[in-house]
């Protein structure tokens, strides 16, 4: 089944009714890929006059594995998105904090025992 979306002007086909086989023609140049990949290189095409080919988009070189982590500590969740010792990171009334673990974790014990004398 042959289906057509226009994008911006310009018509992309699926004509193998495959979901991940879609083309268009860009600069002359014949494009095929998944359907946001397609979507991406004429937006890119139309803003930045720059072609640029729809497989750049979905290489897993560009999209390097990281090792997240987030730890629960006292009702705050303390976060690591590099896998790095030494950054961790937790948003505290609106306050960035970063470091390692154990000094975040201390000063959250100064900031609620300050706010338990407060009250």
């Amino acid at each position: 089944m042959k289906k057509r979306i226009f994008h911006r002007g310009y018509t992309i086909e699926n004509t193998t009714g495959i979901t991940n086989d879609w083309t268009t023609s860009i600069k002359g140049n014949s494009v095929s890929g998944t359907l946001t990949e397609v979507k991406k290189s004429v937006d890119w095409w139309l803003d930045m006059s720059t072609f640029i080919h729809p497989q750049k988009f979905s290489s897993p070189a560009s999209k390097p594995a990281t090792s997240s982590t987030s730890e629960n500590y006292r009702g705050f969740i303390i976060r690591n998105d590099t896998g790095k010792p030494n950054d961790w990171y937790l948003l505290l009334q609106g306050q960035l904090l970063k470091g390692n673990a154990t000094s975040i974790k201390q000063y959250l014990d100064k900031v609620i025992e300050k706010q338990a004398k407060a009250q």
